[in-house]
């Protein structure tokens, strides 16, 4: 249920990323933020004409939701969240420059190879789902190890437009194959503070776009190359694939015996 509800960002990502680059290309950047503000003004609308006029939901106090962060294993899934997110878009962000001057992409290209990048991510996000209601942590661990390897294989194959392309659709299936499982997993450690948990779980993962970028731009500032992106990419997805092997073993260890006074 989490990976079908996490399908309108895939699919949002796989319609709004490639035309938004396509409108921008044709007319100007500031039309395509023309046409996100005319696209929120119409979900707006949707909202307020399609929600119930009440929706029943259960008192809760925010003080005590917010005891949650007292739990060291939440705190290491929202780690993961930023680290992982920080992964892809340290990336991602700069992914047009990167395809039109390393592999040498014309413009119109680059916006058939997002489309390609955004059917991955909702592949992706179904795989992440079913994989997780079978077997959670061995997959999340399994999949931050993959996209390890996909973007070490991205600093190779970024050169060459077939390979690429063959890349980064798997890089953008892994990419949000680990969004459903760390929302699952948030929820299961924040058992009685589901609500306050999900919502920083999506704040943690903004942050890590943020941040993301913010590595990357700062890469490419100090005079490195964009062909040295993937490798920030690297680095982000080994500290979330080992803040999720340490948070594991935490998870396996039996509690400690109280020790007679």
């Amino acid at each position: 249920a989490i990976a079908l509800m996490f399908t309108g960002l895939t699919l949002a990502n796989v319609l709004g990323v490639p035309l938004g680059t396509a409108l921008g290309q044709a007319v100007g950047w500031r039309a395509t933020f023309w046409a996100v503000t005319g696209i929120g003004v119409l979900a707006a609308g949707a909202l307020a004409l399609c929600l119930p006029a009440k929706i029943e939901m259960q008192k809760a106090s925010l003080i005590h939701e917010f005891s949650v962060l007292k739990n060291p294993q939440v705190l290491m899934v929202l780690g993961i969240s930023v680290l992982a997110s920080a992964s892809l878009f340290s990336t991602f962000t700069y992914i047009t420059p990167i395809l039109e001057d390393v592999t040498g992409f014309t413009p119109h290209a680059v916006t058939l190879v997002l489309l390609l990048f955004g059917l991955g991510l909702t592949v992706g996000s179904t795989l992440g789902g079913k994989l997780a209601d079978w077997r959670l942590m061995p997959s999340l661990v399994a999949f931050l190890l993959a996209i390890v390897v996909i973007l070490t294989i991205f600093a190779g194959t970024m050169h060459s437009p077939v390979p690429a392309m063959i890349t980064i659709f798997v890089w953008g299936v892994l990419a949000f194959a680990v969004v459903p499982p760390l929302q699952m997993l948030i929820v299961d450690r924040a058992s009685h503070a589901p609500n306050l948990a999900s919502t920083l779980n999506q704040g943690a993962f903004n942050l890590g776009n943020a941040t993301g970028a913010w590595l990357g731009g700062m890469a490419i500032g100090a005079g490195a190359p964009l062909t040295t992106l993937p490798w920030v990419g690297v680095a982000g997805a080994i500290g979330a694939l080992g803040l999720t092997l340490w948070s594991a073993s935490l998870e396996r260890r039996p509690p400690r015996a109280a020790v007679p006074g």
